[in-house]
């Protein structure tokens, strides 16, 4: 086999001149092009398996660095929050004078009777009754119940009814309800 000086392309042993660069051909032996055909020696695999490793250690590095810098700054412009305990409500009971009226009971009027030529639904109908629930004997002439809050506050009242539900109570014709924990004690002024 023959091969050029210049571009070291192999040609057969019958060409003289190398056709690219006119430059005369040389004869080699077999082992120096066996040596210019087979490839490298693997060595490269291993080499860039740990400049991989390398470089994803890095990156690993820059965003763990980056991450806990942003978790300081942003712990240090959230405020701080103190949680102080709060002393636990106790539920009192009433004074013994304190009136307590019945729960209220809607009223249902009687539904007519079925004729044959209307099916039968069952239906109430609403009252316009009030649901008073002042007791027997209702409030005393003039008297107005106040709810005294475990907040400290108190809520003047037209009417005041307890129920499983909580407290109950009408003012200006508005019915609402207080859960049970909100309420301190009633009082009739």
């Amino acid at each position: 086999m023959k091969r050029c000086p210049e571009c070291l392309f192999i040609y057969p042993d019958a060409d003289a001149k190398c056709d690219f660069d006119q430059t005369p051909l040389e004869i080699v032996d077999d082992a120096t092009i066996d040596a210019a055909i087979r490839p490298p020696k693997r060595r490269t695999l291993p080499i860039a398996a740990a400049i991989g490793l390398m470089l994803g250690v890095l990156a690993f590095a820059i965003y763990y660095g980056f991450n806990r810098q942003a978790q300081k700054a942003s712990a240090a412009t959230e405020p701080s929050i103190t949680v102080q305990p709060v002393a636990p409500i106790t539920a009192t009971t009433p004074s013994p004078s304190l009136e307590v009226s019945p729960s209220p009971s809607p009223s249902i009027a009687p539904s007519p009777k079925p004729s044959s030529t209307q099916p039968s639904t069952a239906h109430t109908r609403a009252s316009s009754d009030p649901v008073s629930t002042s007791g027997p004997g209702g409030n005393r002439q003039g008297a107005k119940p106040v709810i005294m809050l475990t907040s400290g506050g108190k809520i003047d009242a037209d009417e005041v009814w307890r129920t499983k539900d909580g407290v109950w109570y009408r003012r200006n014709g508005m019915v609402t309800l207080l859960k049970r924990g909100q309420v301190k004690t009633i009082v009739t002024r």
